[in-house]
């Protein structure tokens, strides 16, 4: 039987810059929406100086959290690092589109500084550093194969060519805090978390539910065998820009908050019962990632290392860890 780890972080390009320019980052969302108005509360926070005051104290909360989902995750030295992430037109176009895709190839390089968003970070990297991970080939062909013959019809690519920048954000984004020598063989997941919000042609995401049977079916095989396995749950969860219940321009911190309380008490399989709609209303559309992982991890308390919740941000954000 595996031996598991579980950790939970976001990946929005800003967590990789300096709080100078989230401003930038905002203005480019608030653009999006048409007629946009900004919530009482995000004024509040903005205060004087355009949310710069809020930002310094949101950024290095986010840097310290990774810190210590690092420090766990080199503590606890894993054969595999599963990141489960969703793919926003990056490796998926309109000529692949699977609502799952495991990584099948033996390596694969990400670019994330390439992004504009990103090219101005907090490692004053230039735009074409690369990292390079190896992956476990034979343990995702396995894992694959396991779970098409147990009834999921699971997609696979052993190359990525539909993106010159390599992993997609939600992939690459959380390695260069937690893993940026590529120590740990590297195995993503791809989940089509944003549906229809990626444009007309793209399929609606997978269910909740479907979500939460896909972590079951990754933990049966997991139980066949003997890896140190780490998983990592790549998302934020309510954001604004998503949010239809609030017109798009503002986090659901009340549902969020609701959701937390469930992960915290070890309860994670509740959100599983979510719908489509629910999912869609709130902005939650990339909680799919985290309810894979609790699908794997089963009903097991979270240590909440860090919650981020200011309107600044655009973004809900936790960092978890399950030991």
């Amino acid at each position: 039987m595996a031996e598991l780890l579980g950790l939970g972080c976001s990946h929005g390009p800003i967590i990789l810059t300096p709080p100078e320019v989230w401003s930038k980052g905002r203005e480019r969302i608030f653009a999006r929406v048409p007629g946009y108005e900004p919530p009482a509360r995000l004024l509040d926070e903005l205060g004087e100086d355009n949310g710069l005051s809020q930002d310094i104290s949101d950024q290095q909360k986010v840097v310290d959290s990774f810190s210590v989902l690092r420090d766990r995750l080199h503590e606890w030295e894993p054969d595999v690092l599963m990141v489960i992430g969703d793919d926003q037109a990056e490796n998926f176009l309109q000529d692949n589109l699977p609502p799952f895709c495991l990584y099948t190839g033996a390596a694969v390089d990400g670019y994330p500084f390439q992004r504009p968003a990103a090219r101005t970070n907090l490692w004053n990297s230039a735009p074409e550093t690369k990292f390079t991970f190896q992956c476990p080939k034979e343990f995702s062909r396995d894992l694959r194969n396991h779970l098409i013959r147990d009834g999921f019809d699971m997609a696979s690519s052993s190359a990525l060519k539909g993106w010159d920048w390599g992993l997609a954000h939600a992939i690459i984004n959380p390695l260069v805090f937690l893993d940026p020598e590529g120590k740990f063989p590297l195995l993503p997941l791809f989940v089509n978390c944003y549906g229809e919000e990626a444009g007309p042609d793209y399929p609606p995401r997978p269910t909740p539910k479907r979500c939460y049977q896909l972590g079951q079916g990754i933990r049966k095989f997991l139980d066949t065998r003997d890896e140190r396995v780490a998983v990592v749950a790549s998302s934020s969860w309510s954001h604004s820009f998503l949010a239809h219940k609030f017109q798009c321009r503002s986090i659901d911190i009340d549902t969020d908050r609701r959701y937390l309380e469930l992960v915290r008490a070890g309860k994670g399989s509740k959100l599983a019962e979510l719908t489509p709609e629910e999912i869609q209303d709130s902005g939650d559309h990339e909680i799919l990632n985290w309810i894979i992982a609790l699908g794997i991890l089963g009903d097991v308390p979270a240590n909440i290392v860090d919650v981020r919740e200011s309107h600044t941000q655009l973004a809900y954000r936790v960092a978890a860890i399950w030991d």
